[in-house]
């Protein structure tokens, strides 16, 4: 049934309809509670499966499609199939077709050329013909200032002006902050009946085929993650356990320890430099987690530092109990391909083949998944990772480390943990495979690359750089977090951001020289003294820069996603209760000290990609 709403009228007609598109945290779901009137869509922090809605809207009857988003910085081949078969179901629930596409761009950070092509690629999912119903639909347009939409996309560059022009100039621009919103909602239905116009009433069809092969893919999987669910076995017992996490960068692993204990004992804004150990109840028994730190997601495992290497092995073995089970964390909201699970067998042959025996696959980001089963999943993904699944016998979970309140989820996976040790003997390192196993990594160590510079100056290299950004990265976080901090006491409403110049984060590899490390880093890890001069202005070749720009991107896209959640969360009361245009003047000013940290990294990357 269609929903009155107060705003204005224009003139009646046959019913409008669009789907909304665009990456995550671009503010799609915001936008349709603001065209249809606030809470008309519930409360939610992320978008799982496409919705169709319907409301009279200024006099006109309105449908609209909301749809989960991509990550920006991702190209299409690393979004999970799950999410691009949804994209496609979005527009065949708005039969018989949309008439637009409402791509949403927000305007408080950077558009770089890795965001087009991210853009591009996902709209091609749907055919060549798309182009001539999209509209790009700015938002957060309070961040303008006194600049104009056309100021804006200027000053922006090559990658959204060709975007724009793709679209055939056509743009609207949404604040959703204000409170009457009549003349930016009639705005907007007015250039969709432009578009309607100009395609002369017809709206955009799918090819048949797309679509019939999206509904066989999904009938497939579903089938089959079925028959994967039903293979699961439960049983509980009240022993003591132990367990280790096992992942890559920003897979997830010191959420899910927190999410295990209920209870915040591991950092998640910081990469996990050493293992660590944390204690509790849960379900009446006690448990205790070891976060280990982590390999990288795109570069082989001869790449993972030795340090890394002989963390997770001394954190796992050297133990008086060594863990009853190892999670080995994925997150679900990314593609799997070949590649990663390369990285992973190689990484986990550190602990011997028995290592596989004791090993449950954890999932996580579960609240991306919405109302895809993990067994879905793991079935769109494909061989790769059906691989990892039976390789440790077909024991895998799901987290939703945003709901820690859902214990249910907590209790299932020791449930699994219970029947893995029913059927495995202790995990176990004897002599002979712990002589193997080391003998492998010191081959590792002397293999030589094929120019002038070995394995060993290489992974330094890396671990060197890696560290230094993510230095760099968290400290302008930090002090961002304080300006805030300080507007949510009343002692300021940052009319002054700070001064970036010192700490403009660059991301072009730099020539390295001797540099202290602090004496609080492991030994294994003071990689900043280099002996010999020549190798102290090592160059890489362009395929190792290009796979640690692909690795930082990760780490990048999930602090900024963050931070992005953070400057849209409503807490920006304070004690001396500033006014509400106090407020808004202090968040502007921070989205404006969020783009111009964004601007330091996100033209230095080029169009490599991401978690």
């Amino acid at each position: 049934m269609a929903k009155p709403h107060p705003h204005g009228s224009v003139a009646h007609g046959p019913e409008l309809r669009a789907v909304v598109f665009g990456g995550k945290f671009a503010g799609k779901t915001t936008l349709i509670n603001a065209v249809f009137g606030e809470g008309f869509l519930p409360n939610q922090k992320r978008t799982a499966q496409c919705k169709k809605l319907r409301g009279n809207v200024c006099g006109r009857e309105l449908m609209l499609v909301d749809t989960p988003g991509w990550w920006k910085h991702f190209p299409l081949s690393d979004t999970a199939n799950f999410l691009k078969k949804e994209l496609i179901q979005g527009v065949s629930l708005c039969h018989p077709g949309p008439h637009v596409i409402l791509l949403v761009i927000e305007i408080d950070i950077p558009f770089t050329e890795k965001h087009r092509k991210a853009a591009v690629d996902h709209l091609a999912l749907l055919g060549d013909q798309i182009w001539t119903h999209t509209l790009v639909l700015f938002t957060r347009s309070r961040s303008l200032g006194n600049r104009t939409i056309e100021e804006h996309i200027e000053k922006e560059g090559e990658a959204l002006k060709w975007l724009i022009e793709k679209c055939g100039n056509r743009y609207h621009v949404f604040d959703s902050t204000v409170s009457d919103k009549t003349s930016q909602v009639t705005e907007l239905l007015e250039k969709i009946e432009d578009i309607v116009r100009i395609n002369d009433g017809a709206h955009f069809q799918i090819e048949a085929k797309i679509l019939e092969e999206a509904a066989e893919w999904k009938r497939t999987v579903m089938t089959r993650a079925k028959s994967r669910e039903l293979k699961q076995r439960e049983r509980l017992d009240k022993e003591e356990l132990r367990i280790a996490l096992l992942g890559w960068v920003i897979a997830g692993k010191s959420s899910a320890g927190n999410t295990i204990l209920d209870k915040k004992v591991f950092v998640t804004d910081q990469s996990t430099l050493e293992c660590q150990s944390g204690c509790g109840e849960v379900d009446g028994r006690p448990v205790t987690v070891l976060d280990t730190p982590s390999w990288f997601k795109y570069f082989p495992a001869q790449y993972t530092p030795a340090w890394i290497k002989s963390g997770i092995f001394n954190g796992v073995f050297q133990t008086v109990t060594p863990p009853h089970c190892i999670l080995l964390v994925i997150p679900a909201d990314t593609s799997f391909h070949e590649e990663q699970r390369k990285v992973i067998e190689e990484n986990m042959s550190l602990l011997g083949e028995q290592v596989w025996r004791h090993t449950i696959v954890l999932f996580t980001w579960g609240d991306i998944l919405g109302d895809v089963t993990i067994e879905q999943h793991i079935e769109s993904e494909g061989e790769a990772l059906q691989w990892v699944v039976e390789k440790c016998d077909n024991r895998y979970h799901i987290f939703n480390n945003e709901d820690r309140r859902n214990r249910v989820q907590v209790t299932e996976l020791l449930q699994k943990i219970d029947q893995l040790m029913a059927q495995n003997s202790s995990f176990q390192l004897n002599a002979e495979m712990f002589g193997g196993i080391h003998a492998k990594q010191e081959e590792d160590a002397q293999t030589e690359t094929t120019d002038e510079y070995n394995l060993q100056d290489i992974v330094r290299f890396v671990d060197e750089e890696w560290r230094r950004r993510d230095k760099e990265f968290l400290k302008r976080v930090s002090k961002v977090k304080k300006d805030i901090k300080a507007v949510q006491r009343g002692d300021a409403s940052l009319e002054f951001p700070p001064d970036l110049s010192e700490t403009r984060l660059n991301t072009e590899t730099e020539d390295h020289t001797d540099e202290k490390v602090s004496q609080t880093e492991p030994e294994s890890r003071n990689v900043g003294t280099v002996q010999d001069e020549a190798k102290s202005t090592l160059k890489l070749k362009d395929q190792i820069k290009e796979m640690l720009d692909r690795e930082w991107s990760r780490r990048e896209e999930a602090l900024m996603g963050r931070f992005q959640e953070m400057l849209s969360d409503q807490g920006w009361e304070t004690q001396s209760e500033p006014t509400d245009d106090d407020k808004e003047r202090s968040k502007i000013k921070v989205s404006h000290w969020f783009r111009d940290c964004s601007e330091g990294y996100g033209s230095a990357q080029g169009s490599v990609q991401s978690e």
